[in-house]
């Protein structure tokens, strides 16, 4: 346990913990210490020097950021000549590179400018150094502009330390020095896959996020505390949302399963959804889907199903994107005749993503984890960087295969050593790994933990409520599809194309609902509230993330109300 030390800071004399550094204490304390190069979570570098500090007896002032408070040190945090110095430190900086405030994407939400405005800077006394650093703009999501970096490689050892992907380093000395991408290729061609970690932690405008650039600043944005929906990890999210429309997504760092590190699908692509959204509810007349009001589709609904020979005849398929609440709903309307379209494909386990942290050894087995959950191949990432023997059956993804120090087709004999010899093994698995499977690998290695990765978002909560796996038969009297803001397969669309009557619920059309004789909408991911159990088995709430939440009915309305006329 860290012993209780004494030290004194701008004259007061306060106590705090052993092996904390400068800034660190200066934080707790609430005295103020400008950095750049610093963010928490990140190994601090010292390189920016804006935290420099005065400590009695050192020969030189010191970065706070690295320094570690002792016991009886005397620390200055501001006195005249320390301001003179960072100060100059920021003219350099604005002397290096481009950094036209009026110009840029960041102005108003940026670092650099926020620490000039604080320092009084108002001119540049230095000549100006400005070299022109072409743009990389192929990435589709982002971009990254040179002539607005520090150098402060907030970016680099975000991309190594939180998200394991270690894709950025810098190349040339002096003014020449820039950050590049593997071995200095344009960011579409590297191992970069647009996890978008480097651009949350970016202090100024050298990365900006196509979609939401010139949208507001921070001020004008309404924060939304929410949870992806795009896998069944179910990362805690920050939804940025300007007059009721969502501009852009955030990691939350420290929360939730991820603890911040989010994948191209959660950050990016729902802002690039180009199907037409369905606004009400419609049923078909004379071959054509017209607009009607809920109460006519109700209606609509109960004849038909009457005229097939009532609801027992109707099947339903629901998609693993609904909330708890409208599964409860969904079992207790169809009953036996409900089933889950995508199941989870891979059993509970007994762990948690951030067991891989303290992991030795990590097996990845059954799973394409770059295909089909990339934040969970962060973890992977990680490990490996630490040092951690990461063991991959069959293929984890062509990144995560590079990283692998043995690599298997099948399990053996091997890799059951490999577990068995790990002080604190962890296995993540996805559906190739079945029950009976993980039973017995659970009874060689005791001490294993295991982390199971479900394929559906919300397939571990229908699962409990008793909703069976669809078999893909074919139907041919009516079906309740609710499909949420899912694309379903092709399989589904030929094993309903006998089916007399066809119900379909989605927030966008689809091949499917324009092949459907009723369409009702569906909330889309930032309208939807509610809650889902992750692959972890933790119940995750989702919020509706916009000032528009609540305008289309959630996905239980529709059969609230059928329920009630079939109860009544």
């Amino acid at each position: 346990m860290a012993r209780t030390i004494e030290i004194m800071i701008n004259g007061r004399r306060m106590e705090t913990l052993e092996g904390k550094t400068i800034l660190e204490v200066c934080q707790e304390k609430g005295i103020y210490i400008p950095t750049l190069c610093h963010l928490e979570g990140l190994t601090s570098r010292g390189s920016c020097r804006m935290c420099l500090v005065r400590v009695e007896g050192a020969k030189t002032f010191l970065p706070a950021c690295t320094t570690e408070a002792k016991e009886g040190m005397v620390v200055i945090t501001e006195d005249q000549e320390l301001v003179s110095l960072k100060k100059s430190i920021l003219e350099l900086l604005f002397s290096e590179r481009n950094h036209l405030c009026m110009f840029c994407e960041k102005s108003g939400d940026c670092k650099l400018q926020s620490l000039a405005y604080r320092f009084g800077l108002d001119h540049v006394r230095y000549s100006f150094n400005w070299r022109k650093f072409q743009l990389d703009v192929g990435r589709k999501y982002f971009l990254f502009d040179q002539n607005r970096c520090i150098l402060c490689r907030r970016c680099i050892r975000a991309c190594e330390e939180i998200a394991g992907h270690a894709v950025l380093t810098v190349k040339d000395r002096g003014p020449d020095l820039m950050v590049c991408a593997d071995l200095d290729l344009p960011f579409e061609q590297s191992t970069c896959v647009s996890c978008g970690t480097c651009l949350q932690v970016c202090p100024t405008g050298a990365l900006s996020d196509k979609y939401s650039a010139y949208v507001g600043r921070e001020e004008h944005f309404d924060r939304k505390r929410t949870v992806c929906t795009f896998c069944s990890i179910g990362c805690s999210i920050d939804v940025l949302s300007r007059d009721g429309v969502p501009a852009k997504i955030e990691g939350v760092w420290n929360e939730g399963p991820s603890s911040g590190i989010l994948c191209v699908k959660g950050r990016f692509e729902p802002f690039y959804e180009d199907r037409p959204k369905i606004k009400g509810p419609m049923i078909r007349k004379n071959g054509q889907l017209v607009p009607v009001d809920w109460d006519e589709a109700e209606s609509h609904i109960l004849e038909n199903l009457k005229l097939l020979g009532g609801v027992e005849h109707c099947i339903g398929l629901i998609s693993s994107r609904v909330t708890n609440e409208a599964a409860k709903v969904f079992k207790a309307f169809f009953g036996q005749n409900g089933y889950l379209i995508e199941g989870s494909g891979a059993p509970e386990g007994n762990a948690t993503l951030s067991d891989i942290d303290a992991a030795d050894v990590v097996v990845v087995a059954g799973i394409n984890l770059e295909k089909d959950c990339q934040v969970a191949s962060s973890f992977v990432k990680r490990a490996f960087n630490r040092g951690a023997e990461v063991v991959v059956i069959g293929s984890a993804g062509k990144n995560v295969d590079k990283r692998a120090t043995k690599r298997y087709r099948n399990w053996n004999e091997k890799v059951t050593t490999a577990l068995q010899e790990g002080a604190n093994p962890v296995l993540l698995y996805g559906g190739g790994v079945d029950s009976q499977q993980l039973r017995r690998i659970r009874e060689l290695c005791p001490e294993i933990k295991c982390v199971g990765l479900a394929n559906g978002v919300n397939s571990r909560g229908l699962e409990r409520e008793g909703i069976p796996l669809w078999e893909g038969k074919e139907i041919e009297k009516a079906v309740y599809v609710i499909a949420c803001d899912e694309t379903l397969d092709e399989r589904l669309e030929f094993n309903l194309r006998k089916a007399e009557f066809i119900i379909v619920q989605s927030a966008f059309e689809t091949s499917l609902t324009r092949k459907a004789h009723v369409v009702l909408p569906s909330p889309s991911w930032q309208e939807r509230s509610g809650t889902y159990i992750n692959t972890e088995g933790m119940v995750r709430r989702l919020e509706g993330a916009t000032l528009k939440a609540g305008s289309t009915k959630p996905d239980e309305y529709m059969l609230s109300r059928l329920l009630e006329r079939r109860m009544g």
